[in-house]
């Protein structure tokens, strides 16, 4: 059996860490001995959750990961706390705009801002920092939080199923990039998850979709654990991988299949 991953001394970045799956995430490595950076837009949930983790050495810092401005001046600030980091999590995401008919042009360029814009901005400006990180065994690594959404897509969703579909794309291509300058690179592709942002109240009352519906320490831990293993791809629940399976053998056969679907799943927008 491998030696168990230390994270002791090590650095860890997590984006949208205010609420939710990055909130819970900052939890879980902070327990288990990271230096936490967490960065969101809100600066009174970041200055509570920086309390909760007792404080120096961990830090927080108010950021919009869509504008490029604003992560670059986040790079020159964790740089002058730190001097490198070991894990960037890129989990800060918003939900869809709504239905293509409905949504405002407005609501659904932020999404792609966000979703996708954001990791691509702060992998590239934070990466002087990851490749001045000490070489372990796990890490440095860049760490993706997409979503089934990026390879399967829910209706009445257009741009948040792009935004996502386009991050497990910009994932897979870093797969090709990172590693050549010693830098791990992982995503975790996590179903339903109960959150402020992504609130699932609907969908646990209807008792036959209840129990896909994750809480966020689950998610949390399966990428905890995902960088520990070496894995390339965590997809959290047993059940997506034959999902997965049965939509490319399905073919054409998709297109019914979802008009099925959008009649009977509830999205709270």
């Amino acid at each position: 059996m491998s030696e168990a991953l230390s994270w002791a001394g090590k650095t860890v970045l997590v984006t949208g860490a205010s609420s939710g799956i990055g909130r819970e995430v900052a939890v879980t490595f902070a327990a288990r001995g990271a230096t936490v950076f967490v960065v969101a837009r809100r600066a009174e949930p970041l200055k509570l959750l920086i309390e909760d983790l007792g404080g120096d050495p961990h830090a927080a810092f108010v950021c919009d990961i869509s504008d490029l401005a604003q992560v670059r001046d986040l790079a020159e600030l964790v740089a002058e706390r730190a001097g490198h980091l070991d894990v960037l999590v890129n989990n800060a995401g918003v939900r869809s705009a709504g239905p293509l008919s409905m949504a405002t042009s407005e609501g659904m360029e932020q999404v792609i801002r966000t979703n996708l814009l954001g990791p691509i901005y702060c992998t590239r400006e934070l990466l002087p920092l990851l490749r001045a990180a000490p070489v372990g065994r796990r890490t440095p690594a860049v760490v993706t939080v997409a979503s089934i959404a990026g390879r399967i897509a829910i209706p009445r969703s257009a741009d948040y199923t792009a935004s996502k579909f386009g991050v497990v794309g910009l994932t897979e291509a870093l797969w090709h990039d990172l590693p050549a300058v010693g830098i791990r690179v992982m995503m975790i592709n996590p179903g339903p998850v109960d959150t402020e942002g992504f609130p699932m109240t609907r969908v646990k009352a209807i008792p036959g979709l209840a129990w896909a519906v994750m809480d966020p320490p689950r998610v949390a831990r399966a990428l905890v654990r995902g960088i520990e293993r070496g894995a390339y791809e965590v997809r959290v629940q047993w059940w997506f991988h034959p999902v997965y399976s049965a939509t490319v053998l399905a073919g054409p056969a998709r297109r019914r299949i979802a008009a099925r679907l959008a009649r009977e799943i509830p999205l709270d927008f």
